[in-house]
Formats: C-alpha cells, sequence, structure tokens
C-alpha cells in the first residue's frame, strides 16, 4: 500500500478511444495510461480500467486527489458516460472534480510542436456526425480562443485554412494550405491529465452539481442501424 500519496486521475470517452490516465499530482509524473480502442465500449470498460489501474498501482480511492475530466465537444453518449462518473465519484466533496475543456487540453499538448515565431494559429477539427464537425481556433503567441467551438461542415472548416495555420484532429482537409500536425489527431488522456494538473495548481475546479457536459451541438438521435 502506497501511504501518503495524492494522484490525479484522467478520464477521457469524449472520442473513439475510452481511457484513463494516472499522475503524481505533486510533480506530475506519469504513472500509468490505459486505452481502449474498440469502439462503443466506453460504458462498458471505463470503471474497469480504473479499477485495473488502482490496482496495478496498489493505490485507493482516498489516493486520488482530483478528477480530470474531458468535458467535450465529442460523442454526445461518451461525454455523457465520462462526465457522470467524475461526478459520482465526487460527489461526497471528499475528490477535487476539474472538468477539462477537450480543445484547451489538445492545444496544450501541441505547444510543443509548434514554432511561434511562423505560425500564426491552430485549429482544432473534430469529426460530430454526418457532415459535421467541431471546430476551433487559438492564437499560437498567447494560448487564447480566437473562435468559440463551433458546428461546422466540411467546406466550413476548410474555408480560410491559409499557410498561417496549423491543423490537428481527425479529419485530413487536402484543398488548403493549412499545415498538419500529425503528432495529434485525437485527445488522450495523458492530455487531459496534464491539463487537469495545471487547473488543480490553478484552483480550477468545479462542483459535482454545477459539472456540465460540454456537448456544443444539438443532439440528433439515430435509427439503429443508421450511419452517423
Amino acid at each position: 500500500m502506497i501511504q501518503n500519496s495524492s494522484y490525479l486521475l484522467a478520464i477521457e470517452t469524449v472520442g473513439k478511444v475510452c481511457g484513463i490516465a494516472i499522475i503524481d499530482a505533486k510533480n506530475g509524473n506519469p504513472q500509468l495510461e490505459y486505452l481502449i480502442h474498440v469502439p462503443n465500449m466506453h460504458d462498458a470498460m471505463l470503471a474497469e480500467l480504473i479499477r485495473r489501474a488502482m490496482n496495478d498501482l496498489q493505490i485507493q480511492p482516498e489516493h486520488i486527489q482530483a478528477i480530470a475530466v474531458s468535458e467535450g465537444p465529442g460523442s454526445f453518449t461518451g461525454v455523457r458516460i465520462g462526465m457522470s462518473f467524475a461526478k459520482g465519484w465526487c460527489a461526497d466533496g471528499k475528490t477535487a472534480l476539474i472538468s477539462v475543456p477537450t480543445f484547451h487540453a489538445m492545444f496544450y499538448a501541441a505547444k510543443d510542436f509548434l514554432n511561434i515565431e511562423s505560425d500564426s494559429s491552430l485549429s482544432i477539427i473534430m469529426k460530430s456526425h454526418a457532415d459535421s464537425y467541431f471546430m476551433q481556433t487559438f492564437d499560437i503567441a498567447t494560448g487564447k480562443e480566437k473562435t468559440a467551438i463551433a458546428s461546422v461542415s466540411f467546406e466550413q472548416a476548410a474555408k480560410g485554412l491559409d499557410d498561417s495555420h496549423v491543423l490537428i484532429g481527425d479529419i485530413h482537409i487536402s484543398d488548403c494550405n493549412a499545415r498538419r500536425l500529425h503528432h495529434i489527431s485525437a485527445s488522450h488522456p495523458t492530455f487531459i491529465a496534464k491539463y487537469g494538473l495545471k487547473m488543480l495548481q490553478e484552483e480550477n475546479f468545479v462542483s459535482p452539481h454545477d459539472a456540465d457536459p460540454g456537448y456544443h451541438a444539438e443532439f440528433i438521435p439515430t435509427i439503429k442501424g443508421q450511419k452517423s
């Protein structure tokens, strides 16, 4: 048993990958990251991944100082699963809840690969459903949002992307001059953990009662067997 330890548990369920990461909340050192690359396994495997991770590290729930959960945008079902689990865990007030804006965590992870002197903007694009995509643009030098998260079509996403833009996400746009950063194609638990630690250090918490998923689009139900 590890005594007097403080860890941050990160949960990522907004995309195709269901995963968790645990880092040392004192120094940011990564402890482990577990991922499931099988679609639609979030509800079945999230709790099991956490159980296995804590067993492997030989820690108990009281060693988890904070939970950082990816708030979206992303899959409606995935966002709900991750947020609901985190809110349930933190409901007793013993564990801090950190609601991590997914695109901010991705931008934070991309900073090490960017050239501030030559690059102006970074645009993040994530598939929503059908021909709909989530998109947001950041100023690389300041890290501030240049646009809010928007739900756009493929054509709208490609419009205005010139050679001053760096593009990351799970879409390849060939008819624009933006530079593609291949190091990051989706959000991962480690990204959520690192940005979550930053928010923890800033005491940027949220009450489990007030935490809400960041859907950023209208929910459109699909018929079983229908492609989205």
